[in-house]
């Protein structure tokens, strides 16, 4: 076995997944952001394990908006459920 190459694991040096969740969103100080871009250019297994949390993660409020109805369509919906709603309240 070639003793020069690093085992595929986390080390000591490695960032927790709470900050490469961090550094995702870019929510860290602009010197944070510099060292572990430069930790990832070398660590295979956080780049690995940045790409797995990217992918398991949910994005954020901003990434994922609600597309505004049709007026159309949000007319029919809402006489559709007022009339289910009126039905409710005879009963």
């Amino acid at each position: 076995m070639n003793s020069s190459v690093s085992p595929f694991s986390k080390t000591a040096a490695c960032p927790s997944s709470s900050v490469l969740l961090s550094f995702r969103s870019s929510a860290l100080s602009p010197q944070v952001m510099v060292l572990i871009k430069s930790h990832l250019a070398h660590c295979e297994f956080c780049r690995a394990e940045l790409s797995l949390l990217a992918h398991y993660t949910r994005p954020r409020k901003a990434e994922c908006q609600t597309p505004d109805l049709p007026i159309n369509l949000r007319i029919l919906a809402e006489s559709i459920l007022s009339e289910d709603c009126q039905k409710r309240s005879e009963t």
